[in-house]
This record gives C-alpha cells, sequence and structure tokens, in this order.
C-alpha cells in the first residue's frame, strides 16, 4: 500500500480538503482580476509603459456595442499592468515573436509595421512587390492630384504632397533576403502609369534618404522599434519638400544646412512598436537622433490649438505653410519647415482641405501621407473650389 493510500484512510477528510483548495485556489486565481475591477496593479518591468486611454461604455445599444462593451471592461479588468508583463514576457521572451499581427521582427533587432493595413497578420505585400493598385485607382489617383494642383496653382498657392518612406523602404536590407534590387513597390508603378503633372507634384524622398542612410552609417534615419522617422530622417523629408517648393515660391528658399543643427544621438527606451504596443521598455537596444537648431528660432515651440490643429511660429518667417498629414508630420516635420515660414499650421488630416487652406491664406500647402496609407490619395479633397474664397 503506498503512503498516499494509508494517509487517506488515516485521515479521511485530508483528500476531501486537498480537492476543495485547490479547486478554490483556481478560482481565487482566475476571479482575483474580476474582484480588482478598475485597479491596475503594478508594473514590475523597467521603466514606463504608454496605453492609451480606457474605452468608455457604449452609449446606446446597437450594432457593435458588445464589441465595444467587450473593450471596457477589458480596459478595467484589475491587475491589467501584471497580466499584459506576464502576457509580454511569454510571448516576447519565451516564443520571440509579436504581440500584435501588424509587427514584424527583422534581423539585428529591427521592428517593421505591416505596409497593407487591409491585411493581418503583417505579410508585407508591398515590400515584397504583391500590392498593386487597380486601373481605375490609378486613374482616379491621377485626375484628383493634377486637379488639386491646378485648383491651388490658380489661388496663388504653391503646393505637393509628400509620400513619407515605409521603413522597410529605406532599410529593408533587414527585413527581407533580396539577392538583387528590390522589387518595385506600389508607389513605383504609381509614379511611372500617371502623368507627368500628377507626378510633379509628388515628392519622393527614398533616393536622398537611401543615400543619406550610407552617408551618416551608423547613425540611422528610423529608429529599430519605432514606425515613424527620427529628426535625421524627418530633415530629409524637409530638404526635398524645400526643393521641390522653392521652385514655386517668390523667394526660393533654399532648405537650411545640415550644419544648422546640432545632431544629437542617445539610448532610449524604445519607439512606439517597442514601448506602446509590446509594453516593452528598454527590452530592445535602440538609439535615437534628433536634430536641435543651433540658433533657436522661436522659444514656444509647437503650439496645440485643439485635437487636430497644432502650430509652429516664427518671428522671422515669412508667411504660412498650411501642412495636412498623420503622424510622419508631427514627428519633427514642423519644426523644420518653421525654419522658414512665420506660421506653419499643421492639420490631422487625410486630404487636403479648401475651407481651412481659405481660412490661412497661405503661400504653401502640403499634404503628407506615409506610405503604407497611399490610398488616401483616392480620397477626394474636401471642398478645395473655396480655397480661394475670402474669409
Amino acid at each position: 500500500m503506498s503512503e498516499s493510500q494509508i494517509t487517506a484512510l488515516a485521515f479521511p477528510g485530508v483528500r476531501s480538503l486537498t480537492h476543495r483548495l485547490t479547486v478554490i485556489t483556481f478560482f481565487a486565481i482566475v476571479l482575483a482580476p474580476i474582484l480588482l475591477f478598475g485597479y491596475d496593479g503594478p508594473w514590475f518591468g523597467p521603466g514606463d509603459i504608454s496605453v492609451r486611454n480606457r474605452a468608455p461604455f457604449p452609449e446606446k445599444f446597437a450594432p457593435g456595442a458588445f464589441k465595444l462593451f467587450d473593450t471596457w471592461f477589458a480596459d478595467r479588468v484589475g491587475l491589467r499592468y501584471p497580466l499584459i508583463y506576464v502576457g509580454t514576457n511569454f510571448h516576447i521572451g519565451a516564443l520571440h515573436r509579436p504581440l500584435d499581427n501588424h509587427i514584424v521582427f527583422g534581423r539585428d533587432g529591427w521592428m517593421y509595421w505591416t505596409d497593407d493595413r487591409e491585411t493581418t497578420p503583417a505579410i508585407m505585400a508591398d515590400a515584397r512587390g504583391k500590392l498593386r493598385f487597380k486601373a481605375k485607382e490609378i486613374e482616379r489617383i491621377d485626375a484628383q492630384l493634377t486637379a488639386a494642383h491646378n485648383q491651388h496653382a490658380a489661388c496663388g498657392i504653391a503646393s505637393a504632397v509628400l509620400i513619407a518612406p515605409n521603413k522597410q523602404s529605406v532599410y529593408g536590407e533587414f527585413l527581407l533576403n533580396v539577392p538583387s534590387a528590390a522589387p518595385p513597390t506600389r508607389l513605383d508603378v504609381l509614379l511611372e502609369q500617371i502623368n507627368t503633372a500628377a507626378r510633379d507634384t509628388i515628392v519622393d524622398p527614398r533616393q536622398i534618404m537611401r543615400a543619406a542612410k550610407l552617408r551618416h552609417a551608423p547613425l540611422r534615419l528610423y529608429n529599430k522599434t519605432e514606425t515613424h522617422w527620427n529628426g535625421l530622417g524627418a530633415y530629409y523629408a524637409y530638404v526635398a519638400v524645400m526643393q521641390k517648393l522653392a521652385l514655386m515660391l517668390p523667394d526660393h528658399p533654399e532648405p537650411k544646412p545640415l550644419d544648422d543643427f546640432q545632431v544629437i544621438a542617445g539610448p532610449y527606451p524604445g519607439g512606439d512598436m517597442g514601448t506602446r504596443v509590446l509594453f516593452s521598455p528598454w527590452r530592445f537596444f535602440d538609439e535615437d537622433v534628433s536634430l536641435t537648431p543651433k540658433v533657436p528660432i522661436s522659444t514656444t515651440g509647437q503650439l496645440q490649438i485643439d485635437p487636430a490643429h497644432f502650430v509652429y511660429r516664427n518671428p522671422s518667417g515669412k508667411g504660412q505653410l498650411v501642412l495636412f498629414g498623420d503622424s510622419f508630420a508631427g514627428h519633427h516635420l514642423g519644426h523644420f519647415f518653421a525654419q522658414h515660414f512665420a506660421e506653419v499650421h499643421r492639420y490631422v488630416a487625410e486630404t487636403f482641405n479648401g475651407p481651412i487652406i481659405a481660412m490661412h491664406k497661405p503661400q504653401a500647402v502640403l499634404f503628407e501621407t506615409v506610405e503604407r496609407y497611399l490610398d488616401r490619395l483616392l480620397l477626394k479633397p474636401i471642398d478645395l473650389p473655396l480655397a480661394c474664397a475670402k474669409q
């Protein structure tokens, strides 16, 4: 007879108590997050994590309400931070895979965000030359770019469209094993198939940034754990834009030379992919590169007017620039344009907006979109004929 059998015969209540304790312990662990509803708990890892604001409770019962309720509940489950920490260590530390299907781990610590927002998980279709616009879409983009340029010109406004490159368009060697030249992307094909007038409105900084990448190595234009360019990368996008606008503006302002800026490089806990998506500050070594004017143009920096409107001011500048764009426009770009213009008005937007242009009466207008959202060029500008209207 085994020792456990002897114990069970001698103490008949022990086995029953042990089973109950196991069940009680299991449910205590499982239900603890519910019992501590609303308590985030401590973050055990180094550094601070950035978590989006908690989702609100659904205002009314409608299609999608259950999904909204699920998000509301998940944002308030107890011990959220410790659970995130445990999940992060399991997926990234043990399994070496990202928590988000939009992220791909490259070589040497590089991270990449998907280049096709319609596809999950990320398969990098564009980087592999598998993503294309349809013929009708190319015709539409061609017509809208030309019409927008003509409308701005009729108002006496210089205009351009900046395509911010995906990280893999500049540092693709850490993502794909390409034995020869990289395959043509959706942007490459688009630029080949639209008319000259439409193509001339587009600023494509990939070539100048690829050359700068080699010239400045080991400094980088994109951080390994960030979806956006850093200060050095934004500088070369600014140079490409000003070279385009200088041909249309009366005083032909040239981009400021790099010598006018102090280049500062140093380690930091990680970009938006490393900290906000993977909740892993300091897990992945990274370096940030920023540029600071040696002679400051203003002490105010960026002023936020409302959630979608930001202003940069330069008392020594001339005229105004209106910049429509996504988060790439908000990463350093406005500070560089403020070197030339008295005011730079940056709006979070997905296309040109005629009434906003009319309100500011700018000398130049720029629309920026990141390459992975190139389909924004299919969107019709908002009331663009009103750009010349008097306010």
